[in-house]
């Protein structure tokens, strides 16, 4: 390790943690401690707000684990579907589409659909559309579901919580015609999860003619932000299996972000503060080391969740011209794609690892085979590999001064997948605010913060709709 870097060590075993390779210029100095004091002095008011403020600001996020209305709408709603239909369809984009399909590829069997429903524990198929204009998929899934018999027993979740989105809104035109056609009705198969204002055109919809259930997006909160609300929940709830109940699967969910909160109202400086720790490393590395990119290194054989923090970190930071790239990884198959370009590349990335100590049931490599090649890992269990492989690879950016970054999990599950996403959604809390992102004009300003805006997406919007109406009339 080169003199001009330091390692440190933060948490508790029983806990997420985590471990720093930083620069020795990004030492916490007298400023940066004002700094981050100002900072969490602004986040602690709020624990004392109305969540009218917190909605005013975007910031009712924070809260979604307390809004018990809103978790019992979950609850009655995902109960009473299991019972009436086999299929569950999400029809979302971005945040209304990528908190789901984190949960999906860590709490369900990687092969869910394959099982039968009694393996599944009456858990229904699921499947994803509404994120694109492209149709083979949408209608390959619904010719699919027609072939089985299946499409009178799916229910189809939309979400937006404008009620306009216009690749979820065609996606949902295209599955009405389809089930007015097969069936001569549609409104009975459609939960809308959205606002619940008449500025939606999905409640009005539902008013016009109640649909199967609707959910709301709470007010005050973004998209990006939004897994922890009816929007991500009502999957969790739903793809519940044996073993566990919807209501277990919500409680495991809201004592990790519990956990996750609770480190957050720490002092800054405390050991089990990940948050504002980390938002200081992202920080640091952007200014001192001239990080351009971000990878986002999860040890783990899942994607999404690398998906989902793109979204997260991108859209939220990346204002007022600076802010870094993230790239999704995930370990050890990103050591056979881009890590030559991380330690031989440009000297632009840093790298955040995630590391599950204990992946889930597991497998141990058979001994016996001598002369293989793969004599270190005889003997040696698949999930004690996948930790030497993450040890080794952050050892080897280590010893070549690539700044990293882990948070380290204990167990692959529910409960700490939800405490680490709150973590991350608090870092980019404070990583914006360390930007000065909530600052207008040199004021504070919450309800103008950038952190929780994304006006540049308007653009592609009015475009891609002038030019529809043109290729309508030509």
């Amino acid at each position: 390790m080169s003199s001009q870097t330091k390692q440190i060590e933060l948490g508790s075993d029983s806990d997420l943690r985590l471990k720093m390779l930083i620069c020795a210029e990004t030492d916490v100095d007298t400023l940066v401690n004002e700094r981050l004091e100002n900072i969490q002095t602004l986040f602690n008011e709020e624990v004392s707000a109305p969540l009218s403020a917190l909605e005013q600001n975007l910031r009712a996020w924070t809260r979604s684990h307390l809004q018990t209305e809103h978790i019992q709408q979950v609850l009655d709603l995902s109960t009473k579907a299991k019972d009436d239909f086999s299929v569950l369809v999400t029809v979302g984009i971005g945040g209304s589409d990528l908190g789901a399909r984190v949960f999906h590829e860590i709490a369900n069997h990687p092969y869910h659909n394959l099982l039968s429903t009694s393996e599944r524990g009456g858990a229904p198929e699921v499947y994803f559309t509404g994120d694109t204009f492209d149709p083979l998929r949408l209608k390959a899934l619904l010719d699919m579901l027609k072939s089985r018999n299946l499409l009178h027993k799916t229910l189809f979740n939309v979400i937006s919580k404008s009620g306009k989105t216009g690749e979820t809104l065609a996606t949902l035109m295209i599955i009405q015609e389809r089930l007015k056609q097969e069936l001569g009705e549609w409104r009975n198969q459609i939960v809308a999860t959205t606002g619940l204002t008449d500025n939606s055109l999905l409640y009005q919809f539902h008013q016009e003619s109640s649909f199967y259930g609707i959910l709301p997006v709470p007010n005050g909160v973004g998209g990006r932000f939004s897994a922890f609300s009816p929007v991500g929940l009502f999957f969790l709830a739903m793809t519940a299996g044996s073993g566990e109940t919807p209501e277990d699967r919500i409680q495991a969910a809201v004592e990790g972000i519990q956990r996750a909160d609770k480190n957050f109202q720490q002092p800054y400086a405390h050991p089990n503060n990940s948050a504002y720790h980390l938002a200081l490393w992202l920080d640091s590395v952007e200014k001192y080391y001239g990080a351009g990119s971000i990878v986002f290194y999860n040890y783990a054989d899942n994607s999404r969740l690398g998906e989902w923090f793109v979204q997260l970190y991108t859209e939220s930071i990346q204002e007022r011209g600076i802010g870094s790239n993230v790239i999704a990884a995930k370990g050890p198959t990103s050591n056979h794609s881009i890590l030559n370009g991380i330690l031989a590349g440009p000297k632009d990335k840093a790298v955040l690892f995630i590391h599950w100590e204990n992946l889930g049931d597991d497998l141990t490599i058979p001994k016996g085979n001598e002369g293989n090649g793969l004599e270190a890992f005889e003997g040696l269990s698949m999930n004690d590999s996948q930790t030497a492989s993450y040890r080794g690879t952050e050892m080897d950016f280590t010893d070549k001064d690539i700044p990293n970054v882990t948070l380290t999990l204990p167990k692959r599950d529910i409960s700490n997948l939800c405490q680490l996403m709150r973590t991350l959604m608090d870092t980019v809390a404070v990583k914006g605010r360390l930007q000065e992102l909530h600052l207008t004009d040199g004021e504070s300003m919450p309800e103008k913060e950038l952190t929780y805006h994304q006006s540049a997406v308007e653009g592609y919007k009015k475009r891609t709709e002038q030019i529809a109406r043109e290729m309508k009339r030509s």
